[in-house]
């Protein structure tokens, strides 16, 4: 039964890509819970199907069985229409290359998600510059991409990820690009969001600081769930 009291819920999911040599089973009955303002890593060796995992859950592509929900909507019975427009208003990403657009300020790039879906310039103009200013990126916010370091450009897809209020925001392998004074000052960021905005973050990552600081941990190996610890 789907439950509108999750942020997430997979029910024996399961993700096979065919290619020429062999199937490979990238996911494999995988069933989880994911309540509202969880702060969940999801961990494992490359192959493990963590991004995949991601991927699924954020409506990115598609299982080959199983059920996904995202706050109590069956996003495997939506069509690609109806399964956009769930992601522009109750998914944010946040991706290892940034993906902010060069052309825009961070600003323009932090507002963009809620552009598209339609929230009053005056609204947005409020939500961006609070979040610049809890973040510590004020002043920043006419500085194009190319001016920001790469720490900089992570919060200001983070701030983007955020400020649309969504269900849940999936950040894969966030810190991989950053040294380790951008990564902990990253992670402290996301990490005040949580508790402060009860935002609902999961990770795939390979990062032991990003492990470190998860309040549940799950760990996959071949596609499957190896571990899921809960920590306080």
């Amino acid at each position: 039964m789907i439950s509108t009291a999750l942020a997430v819920q997979t029910e024996s999911v399961c993700k096979v890509f065919c290619q020429e040599a062999e199937d490979v089973c990238a996911v494999r009955d995988v069933s989880l819970d994911i309540e509202r303002g969880e702060f969940t890593a999801i961990a494992g060796p490359s192959g493990s199907g963590k991004t995949t995992l991601l991927n699924l859950i954020g409506g990115l592509t598609r299982p080959t069985s199983g059920r996904i929900s995202i706050s109590g909507q069956d996003i495997v019975a939506m069509s690609n229409q109806e399964l956009a427009k769930l992601r522009l208003h109750e998914v944010g990403f946040v991706f290892q290359a940034y993906n902010l657009l060069p052309v825009l300020s961070a600003f323009e790039n932090a507002e963009f998600q809620m552009l598209l879906q339609g929230i009053a310039k005056s609204e947005r103009y409020e939500r961006v510059t609070a979040l610049f200013e809890r973040t510590g990126m004020a002043g920043l916010e006419d500085r194009k991409p190319g001016k920001l370091s790469g720490g900089q450009q992570q919060r200001v897809a983070v701030i983007r990820a955020v400020a649309g209020r969504p269900a849940l925001v999936l950040a894969d392998e966030p810190t991989a690009n950053l040294d380790s004074s951008a990564s902990e000052s990253l992670l402290d960021m996301m990490y005040e969001l949580n508790r402060e905005l009860n935002v609902t973050f999961m990770f795939a990552t390979h990062d032991s600081r990003v492990m470190q600081r998860a309040r549940r941990l799950i760990r996959m190996i071949d596609g499957v769930i190896d571990s899921d610890e809960r920590r306080r």
